[in-house]
């Protein structure tokens, strides 16, 4: 198997969990948050993500070079945390307090989205709105009464910068800082 078709079914893998990741959105508003079943298409979710993230990155590793690298692995571990803080909660287990499980991570996922976004942007291979997107969704959930609606822009975000990669149409890089 040749390197590119590896890459087109990573685009796939980021496609398919951003669609997961936006069914979270339905299973809360019908179910409730935390649900069985939102639960579990967040930690499918995660999974997809994790794996397509590194997709997202080959598509466009010329244009993103290191930083890319480290904001798509940040992506990945933390969608990784995600998965198991998930996993605890379905098992009704809940970090004690004082546990800095969730601000790291926190912290890792935005840190990994914004540097994620702007190279992508800056390497012009992939939807600029989706990069665009990533840094808004997590925005949206702190506004009261749209925490649910979070998982769809992320889920679109994956979608649109999975969607490229998986068709294997990516546009022609950017030259320079010009063009922005």
């Amino acid at each position: 198997m040749r390197m590119e078709q590896v890459v087109v079914g990573l685009g796939f893998t980021a496609v398919a969990g951003g669609l997961v990741r936006m069914a979270m959105t339905p299973a809360a508003l019908i179910w409730g948050t935390d649900s069985t079943q939102e639960l579990w298409a967040g930690l499918i979710a995660c999974w997809l993500m994790a794996i397509g993230s590194l997709g997202l990155f080959l598509a466009q590793v010329q244009q993103t070079g290191v930083l890319g690298l480290i904001s798509s692995l940040a992506l990945t571990l933390s969608n990784m945390i995600t998965a198991c803080l998930v996993w605890s909660t379905m098992l009704g287990a809940v970090p004690p307090d004082g546990s800095l499980v969730l601000p790291i991570n926190s912290l890792l996922m935005l840190a990994g989205l914004v540097i994620f976004a702007a190279v992508t942007w800056r390497g012009g291979i992939l939807p600029r709105w989706a990069a665009v997107l990533l840094l808004v969704w997590p925005f949206v959930t702190l506004i009261p009464g749209t925490e649910a609606y979070g998982a769809v822009l992320w889920g679109l975000a994956y979608i649109g910068l999975g969607l490229p990669v998986w068709l294997n149409k990516k546009a022609a890089p950017v030259k320079g800082w010009a063009e922005l």
